[in-house]
Order: C-alpha cells, then sequence, then structure tokens
C-alpha cells in the first residue's frame, strides 16, 4: 500500500516536472541557437562588406590579418554555393559556417584571375558555445527546482500516507472486532480528517450496535429464566404463606412478630417475582391496584423498616397531610419502583447512612413526583452515564434490572426517572402522570 500511493502520487509530479524542466532548458536553447545563428551570419556579412568597399589590396595576409581580428577566416574564391545567405561549407580543415558575397572592385587591386567572390568561413564551436550558455543556466535551474519540487512532494506524500496508514490500521481493527476511535487533529479540516470522522463515528455506531445486540441476547435469556424461575418460586411462596397463615389461625389472639415480619418479607419477594413476571411478559404488567399515597408510603415503610434498622440507616418519608389521599390508579408499580429506588439507596448509603423519600403533588401539570435520595458516594464513573440500560451494575451480585425495569414503569405511567448529584447526595427523581389524566396506551 506504501509504495503504491507514494508512487501514484509522486510520478506524475516527477514527470510533470521533468516536463516542465525540459520544456524551460529546451525553448531558451532553441531561441538562443536561432539568435546565435543570425549574429554570426550577420558578422560575416559586415566583414565581408568591410573588406567589399576597402581600397586595400585583398591579399592573402591582409585576409588573414582581417580574419584574425574577427575570428574568422576570409578568402577570394571563384565559385561559391550560394551568396548572400549562411550556408555549411566542407573544407578540408572540417565544417564551417559560410558566407559570401559577390566582389565588385573597379580598379586593378586583385590579384590575376580576378576572381569574383569573397568567402568568409567561422568555426560553429564559437556558435554552439554561445548557444550552450543559455543552456546550462535554464537547466540547471530546472534541475534543482525539480529537486526541491520532489522534496516538497515527498514530504506531503509521506505526511497523506502516514494518515492513511493510521486509518487503514483502525479499520482492520473495526474488522476484527475491536472499535477504538483515531483521534483528529481539530486544526485539520481536509478530506482525510472527515473521512477519519467517519470512520470513528461508524466505530461507535458499531460497538453501540454490538452491545444492543448483547444486550437483546441476554434479555432473551433472562426473560426465558425469569418466567421459569418466578412461577417456580411463587408456587414455593405460596406455600409458605399458607403455612404462615394456618399458624396465624391457631393465634389469633396474639400472633407473633416473627410471623408477622416473615410474612412481610415473603410478600416483598413476591414483589420482586411480580416484576420479574414483567419482564418475562415484555412489558405487559399485571393486574394493578388502585393505592392512595398513604397506603403506597405504608407499604414501602412496612417492606424497608426491618433493612433500615438492622444496618441503622437513618429513614424518613416526607409528605404533605392534604396529599396523602390522594389515589394513584398503578398503585403495584408504583409500591415497586418506590421500592427499588430505596432499597438502592440504603445499599449505597451503607450503616449509620441516611436515606429520604419526599412526596410532592403538582396540581399544574398533573404529576406525582417522588425524590429519594441517600448521602453515599454515588454510581462509579463508568455506570453513571448508563445507569438505566438492562444489565449494567456496580454490584458483584447484580444483574442491572433494578433502574432499567424502574424506568421502564415510570415511562409507561407517562412520567419518568432521572438522577443526579446534589451537594453530597444521590437524588432520584420519580415522576407519573395522575390517572385522570394519562393519555390511553
Amino acid at each position: 500500500m506504501n509504495s503504491s500511493l507514494r508512487s501514484q502520487f509522486l510520478i506524475p509530479i516527477v514527470a510533470m516536472l521533468l516536463l516542465i524542466c525540459s520544456a524551460v532548458t529546451l525553448i531558451p536553447w532553441k531561441i538562443a541557437s536561432r539568435t546565435t545563428l543570425a549574429a554570426t551570419e550577420e558578422r560575416l556579412r559586415n566583414v565581408l562588406k568591410l573588406c567589399s568597399v576597402s581600397r586595400f589590396p585583398l591579399t592573402e595576409p591582409v585576409l588573414n590579418q582581417i580574419g584574425d581580428f574577427s575570428r574568422c577566416k576570409i578568402k577570394v574564391v571563384s565559385q561559391v554555393a550560394t551568396i548572400n545567405t549562411l550556408f555549411t561549407s566542407e573544407e578540408m580543415a572540417g565544417t564551417f559556417d559560410a558566407y559570401a558575397i559577390r566582389l565588385e572592385r573597379d580598379d586593378n587591386l586583385a590579384t590575376a584571375g580576378s576572381p569574383s567572390y569573397l568567402l568568409a568561413l567561422s568555426d560553429p564551436k564559437d556558435r554552439f558555445a554561445l548557444s550552450s550558455q543559455a543552456f546550462w543556466l535554464p537547466m540547471a535551474t530546472g534541475i534543482l527546482s525539480t529537486l526541491a519540487f520532489c522534496a516538497m512532494a515527498l514530504g506531503i506524500a509521506n505526511r497523506m500516507v502516514r494518515r492513511l496508514e493510521k486509518l487503514e490500521s483502525q479499520v482492520n481493527r473495526i474488522a476484527s472486532g475491536h472499535y477504538e476511535t483515531v483521534p483528529v487533529e481539530p486544526r485539520v479540516q481536509d478530506s482525510i480528517a472527515s473521512l477519519t470522522r467517519s470512520v470513528n463515528t461508524m466505530s461507535q455506531q458499531l460497538e453501540h450496535a454490538k452491545e444492543e445486540i448483547a444486550n437483546s441476547e441476554r434479555s432473551r435469556l433472562i426473560h426465558m429464566l425469569a418466567n421459569g424461575m418466578a412461577h417456580q418460586l411463587r408456587n414455593s411462596l405460596a406455600g409458605a404463606v399458607l403455612l404462615l397463615q394456618t399458624l396465624l389461625r391457631r393465634n389469633p389472639d396474639s400472633p407473633p412478630q416473627e410471623i408477622q415480619f416473615a410474612l412481610q418479607q415473603i410478600q416483598l419477594a413476591e414483589e420482586s417475582i411480580r416484576r420479574l413476571l414483567t419482564i418475562s411478559r415484555h412489558g405487559q404488567a399485571a393486574q394493578e391496584q388502585v393505592l392512595s399515597v398513604e397506603e403506597i408510603h405504608n407499604q414501602l415503610d412496612c417492606f424497608t423498616r426491618p433493612s433500615s434498622e438492622h444496618h441503622q440507616i437513618h429513614w424518613r418519608i416526607e409528605c404533605q397531610n392534604a396529599d396523602r389521599t390522594h389515589q394513584i390508579a398503578a398503585g403495584n408499580s408504583v409500591v415497586s419502583a418506590l421500592l427499588n429506588l430505596v432499597l438502592n439507596a440504603m445499599d449505597a448509603a451503607g450503616a449509620q447512612g441516611s436515606v429520604e423519600c419526599r412526596y410532592a403533588w403538582d396540581p399544574d401539570s398533573g404529576f406525582h413526583r417522588w425524590i429519594v435520595r441517600d448521602n453515599g458516594p454515588g454510581p462509579k464513573p463508568e455506570i453513571s452515564t448508563k445507569m438505566f440500560e438492562p444489565f449494567v451494575t456496580s454490584k458483584p451480585e447484580g444483574i442491572g434490572l433494578g433502574l432499567p425495569t424502574t424506568a421502564l414503569l415510570a415511562k409507561e405511567l407517562g412520567g419518568s426517572l432521572h438522577w443526579h448529584r446534589q451537594d453530597d447526595w444521590t437524588v432520584f427523581e420519580l415522576t407519573i402522570r395522575d390517572s385522570c389524566q394519562r393519555e390511553p396506551p
């Protein structure tokens, strides 16, 4: 992948730079060649014209002296290939740039035989040397520029490839089931950064989907187990209740307090079983009983008072006298929800802690509101944001269904369940809509 990406990025750039470098080099060289060729022709023409109009004899020593001065060789000939234009002449000493003109003299200074042409020969190496001066500088500049641009392109390519390598590694980890995210610099706003953010979002969604699938599988298993275990436990508890009621009938005047306490604990166990049956029926609640706020609080205190006294927990329920007579249609569900919140609060508060339950009626919104709070340390940070999700718990013996079930009950009753930390207290707020205002499902 690395070589392929770098090649795909660098080869077009290097090829383009070489093409530009060649063009920058060859075009000035071509122009310089034409310029020097024209300059050579002009120089030879001027020298021959000067000789043609001069009054001194055109002897060989004179012509050699003029040729040395003008960097060419001049001679008088009787025949040439062409006149008045630059051409190439093959001489015994080599190939030369040549220029010839007709010699027109009206005196007798010419040598015997009256030759009629002046020929000037110039070494083409001089012309090539002048052209090379225009060739080497652009070529050197082009090569240095190409190297500089290649180094810069290589640096950019390496930076992009490294980012793509990280992205490739992340995708490979996602494919293997490890849904991790790659940090993205906030200042970088390009296509690779956008792609990385999209892959991070996909990773988070896949992790969430994986958790939901696992929770769904666990829920299905719990539904099956809860249904079977709840019916079996309910039958066993029914036999224990019959036995205790038989003992109470034998002592109607002075029933033992221990038997009353045992019946309360059995009722608490039956309430837990009823919640399990609610889960196993996928939220289809059992027959509800209409209870007043006072009756709900009495049942709640009856179920939790023994535990608070055993652990020396300061436990109290607060309610205005005028609110005690309010009727709650889903009384059993409210008792179940409050019981779960209070027992959790007592576990969190620990020995000699404090747990409070406060009720308030809001006639404007039509909501019943209970606030359950404790002075315990609060939920652990790793579960604080997902406490209402199934199977999330910090208790070694817990299964994480209490708060999700309570939140489900609150939602079915048209209300909600929320929590927050206030000073040194953990506060849970349960709200349900009044039965006469709650919309039918």
